[in-house]
C-alpha cells in the first residue's frame, strides 16, 4: 500500500505541469489560424503608423497570415488603448504603443493602466529626441541655456505639440531639474510647434531628431543635446544629453508591440520569437532607421522591465511638475 501510494502521488504531481506543456503547446501551435490586427493610437502618416507599415508584412511572412492596420485616432492614443485592453485575449489583436500612450495612463479620463492591461511582446525601437533652439538665442550648449534663463527668469519659453506630450513633459523636466523659469507654449500638433519655432515666435522645442535634422543642417535651428546611448547619425555634431551634462534628460519617445494582458504566454512567447527575428532582419532594421529610430528587439523580460520603468518615470515627472493630465 505504501509503495502504491507513492506511485499515485509521484505520478499526478508529473501529469499536471506535462498538462500545462501540452495545453501551451497546443495554443502556440494552433495560433496563426487567422489574420492578425495591430491596432494603432494615431491617424495614417503618424510615426506609429509608419513603424507599423514596416514591421508588419514581416511578421505576417513569419506567422502566415495577413497583418492588418487598425487606425484608431482620438483622445491622445487613448481610444485605442482602451479598445485593444478590452480585446479578446488570444493574440489576434495587438496593439502598438508609443510613451505618449504611457504617458496617457496618468490622464484623469483614461480607461487603462499600460501596465496592467498589457503584456509587453517586444520593444520595436527608440526614436531619440532632441532640445532645439532657435539659431537668434545667443547659446550653443545646455548649460548656455540654463544660465542664460536664470539671468531672464519667464523670458524664455518653450513649445510643444500639445499639454502632457513628451515634448512638453520634457520641458517641464528641464524647468524642475534645473531650476529655471520657463514658459509653456503648447500647439495643435508637431508641425505648428515646428513651424512658430522656425519662424522665431518661440525659443525651443523638444521633438524626435528626424523632423528637425534638416532645420538643424541649415543652420536655422540649434540642436543643444540628443537623447540616447550614443549620438545619432543624422545630427553627429550634436552631443548626448549625458555628453552635455544633463542625464535626466537622455528620454526621448519608444515603439513597442503588445497584447492584452490575459494572452496565453505560449502565444506571447511565440510572437516575441517571431518579432525578434523580423527586427533583426536588415532591411527592416535599414527601414527603420531612415525613420531615425533605433531599432531595440528585446526578450520579454527586457520588455517587461523597460515598459514599467518606463510609465513609473512618466509618472513622477508629472507628479515633480505638479501636472493634472485631464
Amino acid at each position: 500500500m505504501r509503495s502504491t501510494s507513492a506511485f499515485v502521488f509521484v505520478g499526478l504531481a508529473a501529469s499536471m505541469p506535462m498538462h500545462g506543456l501540452f495545453t501551451g503547446n497546443a495554443q502556440a501551435q494552433a495560433y496563426a489560424s487567422k489574420p492578425i490586427s495591430i491596432m494603432l493610437p494615431f491617424p495614417p502618416g503618424s510615426g506609429n503608423d509608419t513603424v507599423a507599415r514596416i514591421i508588419g508584412p514581416k511578421l505576417g511572412e513569419e506567422l502566415r497570415q495577413p497583418v492588418l492596420i487598425d487606425n484608431r485616432p482620438g483622445a491622445g492614443g487613448a481610444l485605442a488603448a482602451e479598445a485593444a485592453a478590452r480585446a479578446a485575449p488570444d493574440g489576434y489583436t495587438l496593439f502598438l504603443p508609443s510613451s505618449s500612450v504611457a504617458i496617457n495612463t496618468y490622464s484623469s479620463r483614461a480607461k487603462y493602466d499600460m501596465n496592467k492591461d498589457f503584456i509587453p511582446v517586444s520593444v520595436i525601437g527608440k526614436l531619440p529626441f532632441v532640445l532645439v533652439v532657435h539659431s537668434s538665442l545667443p547659446v550653443v550648449s545646455i548649460k548656455e541655456l540654463v544660465a542664460l534663463a536664470k539671468r531672464r527668469p519667464k523670458e524664455l519659453n518653450f513649445a510643444s505639440t500639445g499639454m502632457g506630450g513628451t515634448g512638453h513633459l520634457l520641458g517641464e523636466l528641464l524647468r524642475t531639474s534645473t531650476g529655471i523659469e520657463i514658459l509653456h507654449i503648447p500647439y495643435k500638433g508637431s508641425a505648428q510647434a515646428s513651424q512658430e519655432l522656425i519662424g522665431g515666435q518661440v525659443h525651443m522645442l523638444f521633438t524626435n531628431v528626424s523632423s528637425m535634422a534638416p532645420h538643424v543642417r541649415s543652420g536655422r535651428l540649434r540642436g543643444l543635446g540628443i537623447s540616447g546611448a550614443k549620438r545619432s547619425t543624422v545630427l553627429p555634431h550634436v552631443p548626448t544629453m549625458v555628453e552635455a551634462g544633463y542625464p535626466q534628460l537622455d528620454i526621448g519617445t519608444w515603439f513597442a508591440l503588445v497584447a492584452p494582458a490575459a494572452t496565453p504566454r505560449a502565444i506571447v512567447t511565440q510572437l516575441n520569437q517571431q518579432m525578434v527575428k523580423v527586427l533583426n532582419m536588415s532591411e527592416v532594421r535599414t527601414q527603420l532607421e531612415r525613420q531615425g529610430v533605433e531599432p531595440n528587439p528585446s526578450s520579454l523580460d527586457e520588455a517587461g522591465a523597460f515598459l514599467r520603468a518606463d510609465v513609473l518615470r512618466w509618472g513622477k515627472i508629472i507628479k515633480d511638475a505638479g501636472i493634472t493630465l485631464e
